[in-house]
């Protein structure tokens, strides 16, 4: 299993050098424009709280891997359950436009719309080890996404005054409280005897789950280079940002 935890670390290193999160770093230009794929997110959102209820849980499993498995889409499945309460706070909750649909069912964000239909397929009939890979992939993607996210938000934070809960700082709160690499998990992970067969198959896994959310990021940068904030489904309604400031303003 070192070997699987090793491989994915070398993954998450070269996901954090995808041209997204190159671009979030650019302080030139203004947050609000650099978080402007925040609402094509929503279905992502919605699919991955589905994707821990009804796929990645097992409640009638008695597997101790399972079982901490199980433990992580409770704590996961909250915070995405947050972040739809937190976007009917702003208001969203309200009838979507005709454009409002063509951008999230679009050509454009297929990617990351179908990414929750892709993980579905992977995790169905997928062993708990197998789930386990899975799921510490999307550790490795959740966490380099968030963190550079948070990094703008604190940017935007200290232009408008107003705190933004979705992006990073509520998921770094809940960071502290993932049970993945506890030394509970971290021991189960030492005892656990693979084949050379499971191995492979485990490292395929990974692989290809890397590969659905490089597809989406990539997508997302995509996104970002072909609209403006000032334009594009009024993000503000959509995730809290302010549009009383000119998006493509330099700093």
């Amino acid at each position: 299993m070192k070997e699987i935890v090793a491989f994915i670390e070398h993954k998450k290193q070269e996901f954090v050098k995808l041209p997204l999160f190159e671009f979030l770093t650019n302080k030139s230009i203004h947050p609000n424009q650099r978080l402007i794929f925040a609402p094509v997110l929503d279905p992502l959102a919605v699919g991955l709280s589905d994707l821990n209820k009804y796929v990645l849980r097992d409640s009638a499993s008695n597997n101790k891997v399972q079982e901490l498995i199980n433990k992580y889409t409770y704590k996961e499945n909250y915070y995405w359950h947050g972040y739809l309460e937190y976007l009917e706070e702003l208001g969203f909750n309200q009838s979507m436009s005709y454009g409002d649909f063509r951008l999230l069912w679009g050509e454009e964000t297929k990617k990351t719309r179908s990414l929750c239909a892709a993980l579905e397929r992977y995790a169905f009939e997928a062993s708990p080890l197998q789930k386990i890979v899975l799921v510490e992939v999307l550790e490795a993607t959740a966490t380099v996404f968030f963190e550079a996210a948070l990094e703008v938000v604190m940017e935007l934070q200290k232009i408008t005054k107003k705190e933004y809960v979705y992006f990073g700082g509520a998921y770094v709160r809940l960071e502290n409280h993932h049970i993945l690499n506890t030394p509970e998990m971290l021991q189960l992970l030492k005892e656990i005897q693979m084949t050379e067969w499971e191995k492979q198959q485990a490292l395929e896994l990974a692989e290809k789950v890397f590969e659905l959310f490089t597809d989406a990021m990539n997508e997302l940068f995509r996104h970002t280079k072909t609209n403006s904030c000032n334009t594009v489904l009024q993000v503000a309604s959509f995730v809290g940002l302010d549009s009383s400031i000119d998006c493509l303003d330099f700093l």
